[in-house]
């Protein structure tokens, strides 16, 4: 397939780093998703600026660094670089990004702020920027356009999937660099939560539960789901009880391969036309441990 003519562009890298890439590899049910949902959300915040669709498209450049699963990426412009980089629209879609380390809060750095809040007002303010506030009084002043993208349902959609992988086990950063950039942007796996689509809204409708659930993965630290099945269903849910966490990083309580756990559970459901529906898990309340029934050793084996 023949490349189309070459439009102006701007390069930059996104690195996936811990200790399931250090061997330079990354798993394409991982990677693909991730990088779609950011070609989709550069389009996405040019759109949201400009009012117009097709101006912007991202490339992928072959760019693999030892030691992490290192991606080299091109924004692709209509206008020339230079043009669209001093417009109003360009340097706000840049911003917006929170990609490049540009002057001003961008994207990321804003919901990162936001840590899943819900937000009170918005209020212009005379220089053209936005005065954000949330339901606990915390103010942080963007530019006009994050304040359009940070609740967007099209944006947040696609955040959330661009930092999926900062959920699975082993990936601890997403880290953005751009030539002549000092402090590029990063997002860690802590941070992950605050990404979310549903983040800061609340839920269409939600529902609670007790339940027993078999363990089919666990992780060690707080905020990262656990893989639960009931025999029917496999689910992904955070653990939200301080008490069992006491517990574990006292070392009081120790797992094997599929353990049980009597919880109480909530489901919360979002729905809107732009995500269709969502439905997550969170155990609130773990009341019983039970070890997984061990098949006995047969004497002589």
């Amino acid at each position: 397939m023949t490349r189309p003519p070459k439009m102006s562009e701007n390069h930059f890298r996104i690195i996936y780093d811990g200790p399931a890439v250090e061997d330079g590899e990354m798993e394409i049910s991982q990677l693909a998703p991730s990088l779609l949902a950011l070609g989709k959300l550069v389009e996405t915040l040019d759109a949201i600026e400009s009012g117009e669709s097709g101006r912007v498209r991202v490339m992928v450049r072959s760019d693999l660094r030892p030691g992490s699963f290192d991606v080299g990426l091109t924004i692709d412009f209509i206008h020339s670089i230079k043009e669209w980089l001093i417009s109003p629209t360009g340097q706000a879609v840049i911003g917006a990004m929170g990609l490049l380390g540009l002057s001003g809060v961008g994207l990321i750095p804003a919901v990162r702020w936001l840590k899943g809040r819900h937000i009170k007002t918005k209020i212009v303010l005379k220089d053209g920027n936005v005065s954000i506030e949330t339901a606990d009084a915390d103010i942080l002043v963007v530019p006009a356009a994050v304040a359009k993208a940070i609740d967007d349902p099209n944006v947040r959609q696609q955040l959330e999937k661009f930092t999926e992988p900062l959920r699975e086990d082993g990936i601890d950063h997403i880290r953005f660099e751009s030539k002549g950039i000092k402090s590029p942007e990063k997002i860690i796996a802590n941070e992950a939560e605050y990404f979310r689509a549903s983040s800061g809204s609340d839920p269409t409708s939600q529902a609670k539960f007790r339940a027993t659930y078999q363990i089919k993965r666990l992780y060690f630290e707080r905020r990262k789901k656990w893989r639960l099945s009931n025999g029917a269903q496999t689910i992904l849910a955070e653990i939200e009880d301080d008490d069992f966490w006491k517990k574990v990083e006292a070392a009081d309580v120790a797992f094997s391969a599929d353990d049980y756990l009597v919880c109480d559970v909530r489901m919360d459901q979002w729905m809107s036309s732009a995500t269709g529906l969502k439905t997550e898990y969170v155990v609130e309340k773990v009341r019983e441990h039970i070890p997984a029934v061990k098949q006995p050793r047969i004497p002589g084996t």
